[in-house]
């Protein structure tokens, strides 16, 4: 379904997240959904692949180091599918998070160990600003 088709039923927005750490998914997915979105989990690229093609996320929750096909690898194929693009926000102990982030056009970047606060305040930030954009495009 459609991002403007879901928000025309009223339901929350979906994020997608990809983390293979079970612990650290777990927090993500709960700040996800305490801030009032979906949020669907991916534990690799492969799978977040397919799952980001198939449910046309608002936003893409990225960790860089996943097992397989890597962050970097993974928006390479996501891009390459044409389908609608989502934002993406970097989560990432990386030393290089910034720099990577900015390569794959991601458009915020939070460090690992997460501070909750500031993960949720930057998704919300990411979410309000695509829909802005959306809504003028539409």
């Amino acid at each position: 379904m459609k991002i403007a088709d879901r928000a025309a039923k009223g339901l929350p927005e979906r994020v997608l997240v990809v983390e293979d750490d079970p612990d650290t998914r777990r927090m993500l997915v709960a700040v996800i959904a305490d801030e009032g979105f979906e949020p669907i989990p991916a534990l690799d690229g492969e799978h977040a692949l397919r799952t980001a093609i198939a449910i046309e996320p608002s936003a893409i929750v990225l960790d860089l180091m996943l097992p397989g096909t890597d962050g970097q690898e993974f928006v390479t194929a996501y891009r390459a599918q044409g389908v609608a693009e989502a934002p993406i926000v970097v989560v990432s102990a990386r030393q290089d998070a910034q720099s990577v982030a900015q390569q794959i056009g991601a458009r915020a970047v939070v460090p690992k160990p997460l501070d909750i606060s500031e993960f949720g305040a930057r998704l919300r930030a990411t979410i309000d600003a695509s829909r802005e954009v959306r809504e003028v495009r539409d």
